[in-house]
This record gives C-alpha cells, structure tokens and sequence, in this order.
C-alpha cells in the first residue's frame, strides 16, 4: 500500500528547499506519495520543473492563501 507524506517547506530557502525535497523522494518507494508545502511561487515552480525531468510525477498543484501544495507520486528515477 502507498505511503502518503507530508513535506512542509513553507520558510525553507531554495536551493534548500528542492535539496530536502530530493532527499525526502529518494527514501520513498515506487507509487509512494508526496505532498510538498511551499510558501514561494518561484521555488513551486523550480520543484515542479524538477519533478517533471525526474521520472516521478506531479499529479496535482494547489494554491491556498498562503501556501502552494505540489502532490509527486515517487516513480522509477528515471526519464521515460
């Protein structure tokens, strides 16, 4: 069964941020979820382009007042 795990770096400055959440996704296994919390569009975005070139995937994006929350699910590692 998938784990679901929640990663909050709402005050953590990049490259920190995407640092910690690579480290967080390397000690998951296949299929295993991550819900990532930011405060900073900018570093959203950087995560996201990241993930997008990693082999894991984003599978939703939500902004709230002040927070944005990217959910990865823990793929392979590598590009398909």
């Amino acid at each position: 069964m998938a784990k679901k795990i929640r990663l909050n770096l709402k005050g953590i400055i990049s490259p920190l941020d995407l640092l910690k959440c690579k480290a967080r996704l390397t000690a998951m296994e296949k299929g295993d979820l991550l819900e990532v919390l930011l405060r900073d569009r900018e570093a959203a975005d950087r995560l996201a382009t990241l993930i997008r070139r990693s082999g894991d995937e984003l599978c939703n994006v939500t902004q709230g007042q002040d927070e944005i929350c990217l959910c990865i699910r823990k793929g392979t590692g590598a590009k398909s």
